[in-house]
């Protein structure tokens, strides 16, 4: 088989099912299946943030599984630095031009087909480990009315979320996908010192905080976005903050589950951030508040959007970390929005020829489906449309969910706000409300 051959075909029809079925009909083979398991496995990383440039190779190079497997010698380590550029240059120009393509894809853990880890567990059940996360649950009045008060309110904030991997008296930044964050040193000793000799993770946001003004949503995560690429300068990650409100013990994060309830995990996180000798402090908690009943948090939550803010999350205090949605953690905010997956890209007519026209963006189980067409600028769409969107995550502002003209849900008004590079993993159908 030709497997970029074959992604492509893949990229090329929208429909989940069809590529479920292309996927299944194909799924004994083992390079495919490699393929997929090495590009989508957030716990194999190869440390190169751009392919080199490279010649093309002959039409009889090496063969794929030789440089599939030639690139442990990256992800292990073992060629850092130019010694591993020079290496992955040279397995490049060793391939014929289509092989040379699936490196690419490997390299960039992007497999560029419109399908993620859901779909590849599902054709091949357990292929690839998705990376621990503990997301907070949309506002239902369900679960609010389970949450045990006294109770706490944090601020919800706008940045990108990530954390703090301290092993072996080392510290690794990893966004919520699982890609590494280059941050250039910054941040790195202040973590160290807050954990001392404990292994753990740190949960939180990075800011970009300017001449101590931290910058608005769109401006700051453009920078961070550079950061999940890898082509942040040194004067940007030296602008970088971290907000935190929770850290877990290290072995907990490997298995997915940390039954230490949460009042115990922040004050813990309060006594970790007291032991920080460094002068920078970069390093800050959530504004948080310990709340006696619901008025009070819905108080709060008035107050944050009158301010302009984001608003609120609201945690039991006698909550544990797992790596799931929490009902014990709850999302209150003035707008809709959720993570879409983007499935297709339409080039603009009229006034926006040659430029992007809008994406097509489904819930990660396909089941919401929207065409995005507003919210980007003139200059998004000049330089969008040489992008390669496919597969990347979306946040989008709607007003409602829908049901469209042809009987699929859909949502009602949805406004471009980002590109979610810290994301590779869409929003369920059932968390859009």
């Amino acid at each position: 088989m030709n497997i970029n051959n074959f992604l492509n075909v893949l990229a090329a029809n929208a429909s989940r099912n069809f590529k479920i079925e292309q996927l299944t009909a194909n799924k004994d083979d083992k390079l495919l299946r490699e393929v997929v398991q090495l590009t989508l496995d957030p716990f194999t990383q190869f440390y190169q943030r751009k392919i080199p440039k490279y010649k093309p190779g002959p039409t009889d190079g090496i063969s794929l599984k030789f440089a599939l497997d030639s690139l442990s010698d990256l992800s292990s380590r073992r060629v850092t630095g130019n010694a591993a550029i020079a290496h992955l240059t040279g397995l490049l120009e060793a391939l014929n031009p289509d092989n040379a393509k699936v490196i690419e894809r490997v390299i960039d853990k992007s497999l560029g087909a419109g399908f993620s880890e859901s779909t590849a567990n599902k054709v091949w059940p357990g292929l690839v480990h998705e990376y621990p996360v503990m997301l907070c649950s949309p506002y239902d009045q369900k679960l609010a009315d389970k949450i045990k008060f006294p109770a706490y309110v944090q601020l919800k904030m706008d940045g990108m979320r990530f954390n703090a991997i301290v092993h072996n008296n080392t510290v690794e930044f990893r966004s919520r996908n699982g890609k590494e964050i280059q941050l250039l040193g910054n941040l790195e000793e202040e973590f160290l010192q807050m954990a001392g000799d404990t292994d753990c993770v740190f949960d939180g946001e990075l800011l970009i905080v300017d001449n101590g003004v931290t910058l608005d949503r769109q401006t700051g995560n453009g920078i961070l976005n550079k950061a999940n690429k890898g082509t942040i300068s040194s004067a940007d990650a030296a602008k970088v903050h971290a907000t935190v409100w929770d850290v877990i013990p290290y072995s907990a994060f490997l298995v997915g589950i940390c039954k230490t309830e949460y009042s115990k995990r922040i004050a813990n996180l309060e006594v970790m951030l007291q032991h920080r000798y460094t002068s920078t402090k970069k390093v800050n908690l959530v504004a948080t508040d310990l709340v006696p009943t619901m008025e009070f948090a819905n108080a709060m939550f008035e107050e944050y959007l009158s301010s302009g803010l984001e608003g609120i999350i609201l945690k039991d205090a006698s909550g544990i970390w797992e790596d799931k949605r929490s009902k014990t953690q709850i999302k209150f905010k003035g707008e809709l929005e959720c993570d879409l997956r983007i499935v297709g890209v339409q080039a603009g007519t009229g006034k926006y020829e040659n430029m992007l026209g809008a994406i097509l963006c489904e819930s990660s189980d396909g089941i919401v489906k929207v065409s995005v067409g507003s919210g980007f600028s003139d200059d998004q769409r000049k330089n969008l449309i040489t992008e390669k969107l496919l597969d990347k995550i979306v946040a989008v502002k709607y007003n409602t969910r829908i049901k469209n003209r042809t009987g699929e849900e859909s949502l009602f008004l949805p406004i471009f706000i980002e590109i979610r590079e810290d994301k590779n993993v869409a929003d369920f159908s059932m968390d859009i409300k």
